[in-house]
């Protein structure tokens, strides 16, 4: 069973859902927000309801932990329903019960910069949650909504793990003794992380690999094995962070502040950045059979590649 602990790509695309079940991917956090308000949020998920309805046969909207069995056991593709930034709230948590019911199941609290919960991994001074935060992380572990602490900066993280009754995730990120970025955890926030229960996604996004644009799926693979000298074994999943089907103009969008203030450029060789082996989520495969070739045992490519995410869905969303 394989999980895709983030996918950002163009859910428009006809390609993707059909990679997804080439690749033999059973679930993926499908990212469905970042900087958009309520109003677009609930029309996106409106459009991937009306997608359930009509694509039943390829796809299986995922609310729960079993439903991510029943997807295994049809050769559908499980659609998580995620946010990538707590943005579309705006500043009332009651609207997290909206999207709870909804189905969204995975919040990140902040993408990239300072928003009312949270500070992001690129701000330049980062002293935890807000007030409004903790209430946030409150809520969303009362709703059973899994938290992801990937753009997020260090401070916060750490408070957010601390406040929080429930394991949260770093969904794809990687360690920044092995390329030193902001977008990269430090090993004691990741122990720390793990130390309640959470998953690390390791993430394949070549910018935040040491080769950048010419990182290939061994050094990818490196990269598995720098978070699981870390993490330990039952603690570190797989992230595509893929970007199938999107267009140039995505890139200026993730780099504006808030989603509409020029800020820096985000400079990418294309507008699917990827690593050579790892092209797409038809090649997941290769990621497990790369793990069996470094002698990695079947039970523990089994929970890099997917039980490790589905044991911490089991715990946060419930059965």
């Amino acid at each position: 069973m394989t999980i895709d602990g983030c996918n950002p790509s163009n859910w428009d695309s006809p390609d993707v859902f059909d990679h997804l079940r080439r690749g033999g991917v059973t679930a993926t956090n499908a990212t469905i927000a970042i900087w958009e308000g309520f109003a677009e949020t609930v029309d996106e998920t409106a459009k991937w309801h009306r997608r359930f309805r009509e694509d039943v046969e390829k796809l299986v909207h995922i609310r729960f932990a079993d439903d991510i069995h029943a997807a295994h056991r049809q050769n559908k593709a499980g659609i998580i329903l995620g946010w990538q930034n707590i943005s579309p709230i705006g500043n009332d948590l009651e609207r997290l019960e909206a999207f709870h019911v909804l189905g969204v199941r995975i919040v990140q609290l902040a993408y990239n910069i300072r928003n009312l919960v949270a500070n992001g991994c690129y701000e330049p001074n980062d002293d935890g949650l807000s007030l409004f935060g903790v209430k946030a992380v409150r809520k969303l572990n009362e709703l059973g909504i899994l938290i992801d602490l990937s753009h997020v900066g260090d401070q916060s993280s750490l408070h957010a793990i601390e406040v929080s009754d429930q394991p949260v995730a770093f969904t794809h990120t990687n360690l920044r003794d092995f390329f030193d970025s902001p977008r990269n955890k430090p090993a004691d926030l990741i122990r720390a992380l793990v130390s309640q229960g959470g998953v690390v996604g390791a993430n394949a996004f070549p910018q935040f690999l040491p080769s950048r644009f010419d990182a290939d799926i061994g050094e990818y693979l490196d990269g598995v094995e720098r978070l699981i000298e870390v993490a330990g074994i039952d603690h570190v999943g797989i992230a595509s962070d893929f970007c199938e089907g999107r267009d140039w103009d995505f890139w200026p969008y993730l780099g504006r502040l808030h989603g509409t203030t020029p800020h820096f450029e985000i400079n990418v060789p294309a507008p699917n950045p990827v690593i050579k082996g790892f092209e797409g989520s038809f090649d997941m495969p290769n990621v497990a059979n790369g793990l069996l070739d470094r002698g990695y045992r079947d039970d523990e490519v089994a929970k890099i590649m997917g039980g490790n995410w589905l044991r911490l869905y089991h715990t946060v969303w419930g059965a």
